[in-house]
């Protein structure tokens, strides 16, 4: 199975031409105390399987997490079950670097 993924450049796109979608950032509570991109939508990953009604399928989904590796393993979970969803190359590293360096990095 591909995931889909989109690059941090993309995601900035999206959210200046105020496109539906949801943010879905899936890192641990302390994580998003130190960094996060508004508005998301906060589900941790441990959490996932038993919060997808809180999800729309209609809608698409871009998943965030730390460097990339975490949210492509839970884009392709939401793959699985239906989701329009994509991977955000790099993570919220990659948009403190290449987007907004007001973002803290950890």
């Amino acid at each position: 199975m591909n995931i889909k993924e989109i690059s941090v450049h993309t995601l900035k796109e999206l959210t200046t031409k105020r496109k539906n979608f949801v943010l879905l950032d899936i890192r641990e509570s302390h994580e998003i105390n130190k960094a996060s991109i508004e508005p998301h939508l906060h589900i941790a990953m441990n959490t996932l399987p038993r919060r997808l009604s809180e999800l729309n399928k209609d809608e698409p989904i871009y998943v965030l997490c730390h460097t990339g590796t975490r949210s492509w393993y839970a884009t392709r979970f939401l793959q699985d079950a239906g989701f329009d969803a994509s991977n955000i190359q790099g993570g919220i590293h990659a948009w403190s670097i290449e987007i907004d360096p007001s973002v803290p990095t950890y």
